[in-house]
């Protein structure tokens, strides 16, 4: 390992420690800093005043956690990626960095530090929920799972998309209002009208629909009913539902003609069939299939998204019948994804899925169980203890309202 390179880690090291002595050790004692943040810059030097900038940033935030992505040498010049998560204003997030370090005799002389805006996030790794959380700490796993999604490590085909701490939104600008979406939003009911605004203009002027998510913890309180005043059509809701404990099964009723087989992404005809079963139950469009399905064949080819996500595909007298999903992430396992064809309802071939893709999220550790709930899920997993935390409101807006579509985005059959 080159000195540059180890000085760097150094680095690194201190300052997830938060260590003054340790700072010390790896920093000239004339060395400079410059930061270049999303709103604004700053610059410090000598290294007391550098070391009292780093130590009450860190200091400000309750739980900090430093993961490192890459440390890169070249000679006396080393470039660092890193993430600093941790709650800040109630809310937890990430900070995306990029430190670019000169090294000189033997010590760190000047830092140049890329800040990026914050953004929200549940990327906890290796966190697992208790059973021991409360109604409202339950809520807020709800809020946050959207944030659990890694944009460094998957890039979705055929998207567009833009986060940041106030609202999120985005899609593959197809024109139907499920590939396109808005959701996340923390206005002041004094700005909400001009941003809803804003947000209709950026798709009409593109000439596509596009659905808008309404969380329990979104803001203003009234966002629902401003949409409504907008043009918006309610959709439908998705109740927030979770299961506490996951030790004991028995109470889910299971059809032991079902097989179940995991896709690993070597079969690709049981992929297709995965596809066209999510299609028929959630009402995809053709090109909804056609934009969605690189994105299938991606993760299910990839050993590294199968550690945290599984898709599974039963199969009745041999032919594929139902399909779910399962992904470990954020703390919970997330139930998602799940349909059966609806000739073959009512044969416990729900249940039979659900009560495997449970049972592996216990035999992983896992505590606590979720799904968004449409009319048709909610009727079934709320026999098996699922209990309902919040409701989740799909709103639509096309530039010229179709009811029949904007109803099909949350299916009730």
């Amino acid at each position: 390992m080159s000195e540059a390179k180890q000085l760097a880690q150094q680095f690194l090291a201190a300052l997830a420690a938060n260590d003054i002595v340790k700072f010390q050790a790896v920093l000239a004692e004339d060395a400079g800093m410059r930061i270049a943040r999303w709103d604004g810059g700053e610059a410090y030097r000598p290294r007391a005043r550098v070391i009292q900038r780093l130590v009450e940033e860190w200091s400000g935030w309750p739980d900090p956690k430093l993961e490192t992505h890459s440390v890169l040498a070249d000679g006396e010049r080393v470039a660092v990626e890193f993430r600093i998560q941790a709650t800040e204003n109630n809310r937890y997030v990430e900070h995306n960095r990029s430190a670019f370090l000169v090294v000189k005799d033997n010590k760190v002389e000047t830092i140049d530090l890329y800040c990026a805006e914050p953004l929200p996030s549940a990327r906890r790794k290796g966190w697992i929920a208790p059973a021991t959380l409360s109604d409202d700490e339950i809520n807020r796993l709800f809020e946050s799972f959207q944030y659990t999604f890694d944009p460094r490590e998957w890039i979705p085909p055929n998207s567009a998309g833009h986060v940041n701490r106030r609202i999120g939104y985005g899609g593959s600008y197809d024109a139907h209002p499920g590939s396109n979406w808005v959701g996340g939003a923390r206005w002041s009911a004094a700005e909400a009208d001009a941003r809803i605004h804003e947000m209709i203009a950026h798709y009409r002027e593109r000439n596509v629909g596009f659905s808008w998510h309404v969380g329990a913890y979104d803001t203003p309180a009234d966002l629902a009913q401003r949409l409504e005043r907008h043009g918006f059509a309610l959709a439908g809701d998705q109740a927030m539902m979770a299961r506490v404990g996951l030790d004991n099964l028995d109470d889910i009723p299971i059809n032991p003609n079902i097989e179940i087989e995991i896709l690993d992404g070597s079969n690709e005809s049981s992929i297709e069939a995965s596809i066209e079963i999510i299609a028929v139950c959630f009402k995809w469009t053709r090109e909804q299939v056609a934009e969605r399905r690189p994105g299938f064949y991606e993760r299910l080819k990839s050993p590294k998204f199968r550690e945290e996500e599984t898709s599974y595909l039963a199969r009745l007298d041999g032919k594929p019948v139902a399909g779910a999903h399962l992904a470990l992430r954020g703390g919970v396992a997330y139930m998602g994804g799940a349909g059966t064809l609806p000739e073959y309802r009512g044969q416990k071939i729900y249940s039979t899925l659900l009560r495997r893709r449970l049972q592996d999220a216990h035999d992983r550790g896992y505590h606590i169980a979720a799904i968004h709930a449409e009319p048709m899920s909610r009727r079934v997993v709320k026999r098996y203890r699922f209990k309902e935390y919040a409701r989740f409101f799909v709103y639509a807006w096309m530039p010229v309202m179709d009811m029949a579509v904007i109803k099909s985005l949350v299916p009730d059959e």
